[in-house]
């Protein structure tokens, strides 16, 4: 009768010269077992429409809400920007992140110098990339960010007032009413206790650090102001847009004052003060690159303090690659 058979076993040299090999990879900062470890950016499946690129860990359909918001705001700045797209329409990365926790995590370990935010926008080279989670705000997020994506595509590098008051005009959509009464409510609010436009300091600002809520209520305001006039406003401003040079080498504050609109002609469009004062004559992960980010004025709920993330100690490594 056949001995019942054993199963092979390492021998203790064996384990020995193994453990001796794995030991002087991880002295030598091979990056091979580090590797094996899950990385934060979701990248199971990924969705293209039109420039936009989404990257998720589960699948999100063609006709899914956020698929869709993407959609109309490429047509929302078409129809209200004198249409148009850049000539190079992609590719633009979106990264989906499963909850708020992944998107904090992301946040701590990849750029801890950004304050919390639900989303955020980079472009460094080449690069255009949006990094969210998510949540019940997404479409409208992605919408904020993705804005920021279309317009250095197509008008280059805007200046930080005017890129945030374009993101902010185009988060909800500029035909939702709702939100724009919403905006106009707190403008209001922002004028009782002192508030006064100044577009000559917001094109000072260069860092979006500087910019508070009120700041960028103000940028909205004016961007409001401009698209609310049909034709005229908006071709002044895909004028200064399209300037030769960039938006940034020209001041809109000064040519809005050459046409005679101030902040006393804003504060009478959002309906904050009596229309008499009204201005009367018509019309920057790699450091050493430079990047842009842009964000909302929102920052992300409150949350509790996330512990980083424990990695196995070496000697369990070890065990989990010999498969003990």
């Amino acid at each position: 009768m056949d001995r019942p058979r054993k199963t092979p076993r390492t021998t203790d040299f064996q384990l020995a010269v193994r453990i001796a090999i794995l030991a002087g990879l991880a002295s030598a900062g091979c990056s091979t077992v580090a590797k094996r470890g899950p990385t934060l950016l979701p990248t199971s499946h990924q969705l293209k429409t039109g420039p936009f690129v989404l990257y998720s860990n589960d699948p999100i359909s063609s006709d899914a809400p956020p698929v869709l918001a993407l959609d109309r705001l490429r047509n929302d700045l078409a129809v209200r920007l004198n249409g148009g797209e850049e000539a190079d329409p992609g590719p633009i990365e979106v990264y989906v992140l499963d909850d708020r926790n992944a998107f904090l995590h992301l946040l701590r370990f990849y750029f801890p110098e950004l304050p919390p935010r639900r989303a955020f926008f980079l472009a460094q080279d080449e690069q255009r990339i949006v990094y969210t989670y998510r949540g019940p705000m997404l479409e409208e997020d992605l919408r904020h960010e993705a804005a920021h994506a279309l317009l250095r595509g197509r008008f280059g590098d805007i200046p930080l007032w005017l890129d945030e008051g374009l993101a902010e005009y185009f988060e909800a959509g500029p035909d939702d009413l709702a939100d724009r009464r919403r905006r106009l409510e707190r403008l209001a609010a922002d004028a009782k206790e002192g508030w006064r436009p100044d577009l000559r300091r917001l094109e000072t600002l260069d860092e979006v650090h500087q910019m508070d809520p009120r700041d960028y209520r103000e940028s909205w305001a004016w961007v409001d102001l401009l698209l609310s006039q049909p034709g005229r406003g908006t071709t002044l401003l895909v004028d200064h847009l399209k300037a030769p040079g960039g938006p940034r080498s020209a001041s809109l504050a000064e040519t809005l004052a050459a046409r005679g609109t101030d902040a006393s002609s804003l504060l009478t469009h959002l309906g904050a003060q009596p229309a008499d004062v009204v201005a009367r004559k018509p019309r920057d992960v790699d450091r050493s690159v430079e990047r842009v980010v842009r964000m909302q004025d929102r920052p992300a709920e409150a949350a509790r303090p996330i512990a980083e993330p424990r990695r196995a100690g070496l000697f369990r490594r070890i065990g989990v690659f010999l498969g003990l």
